[in-house]
């Protein structure tokens, strides 16, 4: 789970429920904004009107070659392994 430094609180209370809610490993961080990948996906249009977001993340970009790409297809994704 990645937020920026303003959004901790949410960090925290997102984290805190995933925790509590599934038997799951969670980490978080919060970083500025330079930092490499941190606004990878759709919650930096909610940054970029000052909205709190947060992205939940497998590290998708680093699993998979890809992502975001034309090779980014439903059928490349382990679906019972999802479940």
């Amino acid at each position: 789970m990645v937020g920026r430094m303003q959004d901790i609180n949410a960090v925290r209370q997102v984290k805190a429920a995933l925790l509590s809610s599934q038997d799951l490993s969670v980490y978080s961080m919060n970083a500025p904004g330079f930092i490499p990948g941190i606004d990878f996906s759709d919650h930096l249009n909610y940054w970029q009107h000052d909205i709190p977001a947060i992205m939940i993340t497998d590290t998708a970009f680093y699993r998979n070659k890809q992502y975001h790409l034309p090779g980014d297809t439903a059928d490349r994704l382990n679906y019972q392994k999802m479940a």
